[in-house]
């Protein structure tokens, strides 16, 4: 057992930060999406203060990188740019044909963004 939690020790980890990012995410992008009712600044809002969190533990907890911040921080906020646009674009399109809250619609879609991203922080950013 001790050996399967070793192997996985990295991703266990990347999995209670992004849980933990997730969570000051959604209840940020509620927050906003409730005071400003716009799905895409709720979304940029609640997804810079969420990725500042997210890459100072992932650098620093999750794959205990030594590299230099700069490189690293310059691909993570590319990453985060580029999840935050296709989290807003796929939120938004999928509330406007389902008739359901933002909220409920978000929570799958950076489901399936997580996995990847999980890949390329691993591969690409923190290697």
């Amino acid at each position: 057992m001790k050996e399967v939690i070793k192997k996985y020790q990295v991703f266990i980890k990347y999995i209670v930060v992004a849980i933990l990012s997730f969570i000051i995410d959604i209840c940020l992008f509620h927050l906003f999406n409730s005071l400003i009712l716009n799905i895409i600044y709720a979304t940029i809002m609640a997804r810079v203060i969420s990725s500042i969190f997210n890459f100072l533990m992932n650098k620093n907890t999750v794959f205990q990188s030594k590299n230099k911040y700069t490189s690293e921080f310059i691909k993570y906020i590319l990453l985060v740019i580029i999840q935050m646009f296709l989290s807003a674009f796929l939120v938004d399109t999928l509330a406007r044909f389902i008739l359901i809250n933002p909220t409920i619609i978000k929570i799958p879609v950076d489901f399936i963004i997580f996995i990847v991203n999980y890949l390329v922080q691993k591969f690409l950013i923190f290697h």
